[in-house]
């Protein structure tokens, strides 16, 4: 038997195969003798059908089963003896097969890219952090305010400012058709043209008037035109709003007074702020290694990880009572392709910084992680099945991944000089709203799996999601590595990073894959 390799970019390789016509000879035999009893062949017993016959008319299926025998027998052993490892499934471009002659068949497959570290133990850099202050506070506690209103029924009364009332409104633009909103809540201000019909009307009582739009308004359908209004006034309540002292504090909670409350309030502020500080530092750490670093990934690794994407964005669809199967998937993942292939590249660069650091994680640190879980969810099954279920689902394989990201970003962090820079409001803002930009410009550059800002697919017409079932990935025979599941996987409570710890995506053995890579 004979090998060759073929470079076909750093990722990308190929291997030609000669397989000796004796062991081809060998293989159609065996696949002749295996199908021979189960088939049926008019005018001769079960077993009994000659082998031409039967060469002629199974030729293809023969063929196929003994393609598939001969290259899953020596697929990955070529690969392995040629120097390399593969880390997807081969797909054939050449496959010469014939009994009674050598076999030869061409392979391409995917390598993990070798990663040349930068210098990323004299970063400098700078971490932005939103200042919380007394205004901060007041503002979030009048936002808790507003979010304890009470609206409570107005017995016998009419249609006046300050009061919410809900409406069915029927409305008939000049040259139209008339549409009906059902269920319209409406908070009455009497200052607006449309609210000032309102004023007087009583529950059930119903009204028809006419409005002229402004012929200044944005909508050129509308401008200028006339809108014949019925309404139904259906249910009237006050807002009631709690006044902010003492005992609004101790309905918010196990708080003794306002002043208590305010500095859990302010406490939980900068936590989040820090945390988002964090996220930042750590997503601007990343990027300033990756530019520095550039090296191709290999496809398969970014089809996977399109796959996670969108099996995460069919889970949103779904909750939000939509049809997954209405999204346009492949604009989806055109739209996810450059978060997919830096989110790759993240978990690469990642791991061979690990591994240039001996960063690991003791069993004892996952079982502490499986354990704060358990107590978090109060989960009442014994320690060492749950751990073992969890291990059957690769969900340890993914704490494993998790506190290794998270030890290694706090390595990099540890060698950098860091310095922290406060933002009032405004320059908060600023940076957000730049960020937000940046991300409706073109698809997001940042290795976080999550997040759909900055593209409504909902509307779009499409078809089957078929890309959303995870593909399959697997190691040779010889892989040592661990794997995991697609399935849920526990994760404990806490509030929304701006970039979650990329060991969502980082390749094995940081985050290998129980899955199959389709065919290139």
């Amino acid at each position: 038997m004979s090998v060759t390799l073929h470079h076909q970019s750093p990722t990308r390789k190929t291997v030609e195969v000669t397989v000796p016509a004796a062991e081809v000879n060998a293989a159609f035999d065996e696949v002749v003798a295996k199908i021979a009893p189960k088939v049926r062949i008019p005018g001769f017993r079960p077993g009994k059908a000659p082998r031409p016959v039967l060469m002629q008319k199974y030729a293809r299926e023969i063929e196929s089963d003994v393609a598939q025998q001969l290259v899953e027998r020596h697929f990955w052993k070529s690969a392995t003896e040629a120097g390399t490892l593969p880390i997807s499934h081969p797909s054939l471009e050449k496959l010469d097969l014939k009994e009674g002659t050598d076999a030869v068949f061409r392979a391409q497959f995917d390598v993990a890219p070798e990663v040349v570290l930068p210098d990323y133990k004299t970063m400098v850099l700078t971490k932005k952090k939103r200042a919380i202050d007394e205004a901060t506070v007041v503002e979030h506690l009048e936002g808790l305010r507003q979010r304890a209103v009470k609206y409570l029924p107005v017995e016998d009364g009419a249609v006046a400012p300050g009061l919410v009332a809900t409406c069915d409104i029927r409305v008939k633009p000049q040259g139209l058709k008339a549409q009906t909103y059902k269920d319209q809540v409406l908070e009455i201000d009497g200052t607006r043209p449309f609210d000032a019909e309102l004023l007087g009307l009583k529950v059930d009582e119903k009204k028809s008037f006419t409005l002229t739009h402004p012929a200044d308004d944005n909508n050129p359908v509308l401008a200028g035109k006339v809108l014949a209004y019925e309404i139904q006034v259906k249910d009237l309540r006050t807002k009631e709003v709690p006044t902010l002292g003492d005992d609004f504090a101790k309905d918010m909670g196990d708080f003794e007074n306002l002043e208590a409350l305010k500095v859990a309030v302010r406490k939980d502020l900068e936590e989040a702020a820090d945390r988002d500080a964090v996220a930042r530092l750590q997503a601007n750490l990343l990027d300033t290694l990756l530019e520095a670093v550039p090296f191709e990934v290999p496809r398969s690794m970014v089809i996977l990880q399109l796959d996670d994407y969108c099996q995460e964005f069919a889970q949103h669809v779904s909750r939000q009572g939509m049809d997954p199967k209405k999204v346009n998937w492949q604009a989806y993942r055109q739209y996810r392709l450059n978060d997919a292939e830096r989110a790759v590249r993240s978990g690469y660069l990642l791991q061979s910084i690990g591994n240039a650091e001996s960063i690991e994680v003791p069993e004892a640190d996952i079982d502490a992680e499986i354990r704060s879980f358990m107590a978090e969810n109060q989960v009442q099954q014994p320690f060492e099945a749950f751990k073992a279920e969890m291990d059957r689902r690769g969900n340890t394989t993914e704490i494993k991944g998790r506190l290794r990201t998270d030890r290694i970003f706090d390595h990099l962090l540890s060698t950098a000089q860091v310095t922290e820079e406060l933002l009032d409001k405004e320059a908060f803002e600023a940076l957000v709203e730049l960020e937000r930009k940046r991300e409706a410009g073109l698809p997001v550059n940042r290795f976080d799996a999550g997040g759909m800002e900055g593209g409504d697919l909902e509307g779009q017409e499409g078809g089957e999601p078929a890309a959303v079932a995870p593909a399959d990935h697997v190691h040779g025979p010889d892989c040592d590595h661990d794997h995991e599941t697609a399935e849920a996987k526990p994760k404990k409570k806490a509030p929304r990073k701006t970039v979650e710890a990329p060991e969502a995506e980082a390749p094995a053995p940081e985050k290998p894959k129980a899955k199959k890579a389709p065919k290139q």
